[in-house]
């Protein structure tokens, strides 16, 4: 039995930021900057909200900042609550091959610890870099043939928690015995159902998650013990949570091939599958947006898997409504655009989107790649209007640019901050390898600061 989860540690515990290629420290700082802009635009959400009064009855020491918020909780708690917050509106990153949205717990966990110890930024780029990398390795032992995950268990939760006790664990300096332990400790508090999602539930996996992986390596540097094989064990992770797990897939290439450089940033606040389809019906709408009493038929031609995620005709609220695809088709036609104002309650609710979304009728087809789906609008009086997009923005083939992430990051950070401090927060957030020291970075993102 290969020993992957010591590899896995080995390999952090060695791994040196300058011997990165430049291309993978810049991904760091891609996904760093898309987290922060999440993190913001998240920070005022409901969900955010309930759990904020809830911890505020047990919280402990109150030495970390909240993102995009005036209170402060104890590392554990803000940890949570930035992470949770990060994936309130269902714009973080995506790792395509399994699903899980990996810089969400890391960089919460992150933030968290850099206001408990001396931190550089390229300390902390460094950290994030491994935590992403080594989550989607374990994540891969799942997903990649011949592996299968059952589809009810959320990645975010399965392998969240091991990312940030990686980052964690490298942050502190933990010798390879420690980043076993905090792997190990991390795999074995491990899990989230997907029958949660669209709900205030689904939020709180990837908070739980960060704050479990935090603990984990908090736990291991002060001795707390565990397996050094809870990856690859009999009973372990990988034999728990697949049929025929690829543990080959977490080391192979380590080092040489990287995850990171595969991770997808949404342009949209909607889950990844639905994102053809919006760019579908924004070139339907490009010469005007459609006026929604002339509307006859929306017809779709989807990948299954957007069918079995986002099938969701009448959703009940704004949760609902970010991962419904005939929310979001509607939605695109008759306003032109797809971003957080086009997912409120109050749209949710509306008696005509209502009916226009019972218009929406689908084809599901395996030959049909997630990032592609065709469009066709028929109208009142037999026009068609039809639009195929074969790779969606925000895909392997076409990634979100630089500028991309600047302008949505700055749009979620306007959320919680006045265009100043949001224009400084950016700017900064883009700078992170250059930081001196990372606590004076996060009294810039408590607001009111």
């Amino acid at each position: 039995m290969k020993p992957i989860t010591r590899t896995l540690a080995r390999y952090a515990r060695a791994s040196q930021f300058d011997a990165l290629p430049a291309a993978v420290r810049h991904e760091g700082a891609r996904a760093f900057v898309n987290w922060i802009g999440c993190a913001a635009g998240g920070s005022m959400e409901e969900d955010v909200q309930l759990m904020l009064k809830l911890l505020s009855e047990f919280n402990g020491a109150k030495e970390a900042t909240v993102v995009g918020r005036s209170e402060r909780l104890d590392a554990l708690n803000a940890t949570l609550i930035n992470s949770m917050s990060s994936a309130a509106l269902a714009f973080n990153d995506t790792h395509n091959a399994t699903v899980a949205h990996p810089t969400s717990p890391v960089a919460a966990a992150l933030l968290a610890l850099a206001e408990r110890l001396p931190l550089t930024g390229k300390e902390l780029l460094h950290a994030l870099i491994l935590g992403i990398e080594i989550q989607c390795r374990v994540g891969n032992i799942l997903c990649v043939p011949p592996a299968e995950c059952q589809v009810g268990l959320s990645m975010q939760g399965l392998v969240g928690g091991i990312g940030a006790a990686v980052a964690a664990a490298k942050a502190m300096a933990l010798d390879e015995d420690g980043i076993t332990t905090a792997i190990g400790l991390a795999a074995n508090q491990a899990g989230g159902l997907r029958e949660s999602q669209s709900t205030m539930g689904s939020h709180f996996i990837p908070g739980h998650a960060a704050r479990c992986g935090l603990m984990a390596a908090l736990l291991a540097s002060r001795g707390f013990t565990c397996s050094d094989s809870m990856i690859e064990g009999a009973k372990g992770f990988a034999a728990s949570f697949a049929s025929r797990p690829n543990l080959d897939a977490a080391v192979d290439n380590l080092g040489q091939a990287f995850e990171i450089t595969t991770l997808a940033y949404k342009p949209y606040p909607s889950g990844v599958v639905i994102h053809p389809i919006i760019d579908a019906c924004l070139e339907i709408v490009k010469s005007g947006v459609l006026d929604a009493e002339e509307i006859e038929r929306i017809e779709l031609t989807v990948n299954p898997l957007a069918v079995k995620l986002t099938d969701i005709v009448d959703p009940r609220d704004r949760g609902q409504g970010l991962v419904s695809m005939q929310h979001w088709a509607v939605m695109t036609l008759t306003h032109g655009a797809a971003g957080v104002a086009q997912v409120t309650d109050a749209f949710v609710r509306d008696a005509v989107v209502s009916r226009l979304r019972r218009k929406v009728v689908y084809t599901a087809t395996e030959s049909m790649p997630w990032e592609a789906a065709n469009v066709c609008v028929l109208l009142k009086g037999g026009k068609q209007l039809q639009a195929s997009v074969q790779h969606c923005r925000g895909s392997a083939s076409r990634p979100l640019t630089d500028a991309d992430i600047t302008e949505k990051t700055r749009g979620q950070l306007r959320i919680a901050y006045p265009d100043a401090a949001a224009e400084r927060i950016l700017a900064q957030s883009w700078r992170i390898e250059e930081c001196p020291r990372v606590d004076a970075f996060c009294k810039e993102l408590a607001a009111g600061a």
